[in-house]
């Protein structure tokens, strides 16, 4: 009964389009509005440009990661290392009396750097990653999570988020944070992958992502990006607990520091965890 006055509450009659920005908004979330007749329209940008660089036509198809195209005014380039770097009037002046962020902030010509990695497409601006999340393995390759995190959680309903990690690590793990709800209730069988198993608690859930998990390491044609190991943790992460902001995505910084005896016990150190996790192993 809760959920569906939550879902009247939300999608009304006089509802006709949202409007998302920042960051790339999860497929799943972006498919509630869609399948209910609600445009989509997405846009990118920064506090320290005022805040929108880029925006989606409502005329074209929705494209995971696609953020669309640069508002009148403004113009994009990227660096070297795919940074996105932002020009035009709506770009601030500089952070007050602080001449070391803004030597930080801006390349020599005066392009802002706006920390996200990116790259133009047919379709226009994809989101990448946050330039300061992607990391090395001990091979010196480099690993962007977030895709995999997109993977991971993109077609799986009793998936809330997921987490990966293995920085100076010779293989990336993940931990996983489960969608809670869709155990007290009928799934919504338009919104289950193909296939699903419609696992009924956490242990059946841990069975049901070691086969997905395998699967999608083996879809993977960079095998360094393959994961050997993933913990699913009974956990809700919170904006109240600062592990999601407060447009409900995960708050990497905080969630690595808070989970870090997580993360470390499936390299094998530390001490184990006291929260109710379920170990997943992966074929190599």
């Amino acid at each position: 009964a809760q959920d569906s006055e939550i879902e009247r509450l939300i999608f009304h009659d006089e509802l006709r389009f949202v409007f998302t920005a920042a960051a790339p908004l999860p497929r799943g979330i972006a498919m509630m509005f869609i399948e209910s007749g609600i445009q989509v329209i997405e846009g990118w940008g920064l506090t320290e440009t005022s805040p929108c660089c880029t925006v989606t036509d409502p005329e074209t198809e929705r494209l995971p990661g696609i953020v669309g195209y640069p508002i009148p005014g403004v113009q994009l380039q990227l660096a070297t290392d795919g940074e996105i770097l932002v020009q035009g009037e709506n770009v601030m002046a500089g952070y007050f009396n602080n001449n070391v962020a803004n030597s930080a902030a801006f390349t020599d010509d005066g392009w802002f750097r706006t920390g996200d990695v990116g790259e133009f497409t047919d379709h226009g601006l994809k989101l990448i990653s946050r330039k300061d999340r992607i990391f090395k393995l001990s091979n010196a390759e480099k690993v962007i999570p977030a895709e995999i995190e997109n993977l991971i959680a993109a077609d799986c309903a009793y998936m809330a988020q997921a987490y990966v990690a293995g920085s100076g690590k010779d293989h990336p793990v993940a931990l996983l944070f489960p969608n809670q709800a869709m155990f007290e209730m009928i799934p919504d069988e338009s919104r289950l992958k193909a296939g699903c198993r419609r696992p009924d608690n956490l242990q059946n859930l841990a069975h049901c992502l070691n086969s997905c998990l395998n699967a999608l390491n083996t879809s993977m044609t960079v095998k360094y990006n393959r994961l050997k190991a993933a913990m699913l943790i009974d956990h809700t992460l919170s904006i109240e607990n600062n592990e999601l902001t407060p447009s409900m995505k995960l708050a990497p910084n905080v969630v690595g520091r808070v989970f870090k005896a997580n993360i470390d016990s499936l390299y094998g150190n530390g001490s184990p965890v006291s929260d109710k996790v379920y170990i997943i192993n992966l074929d190599q």
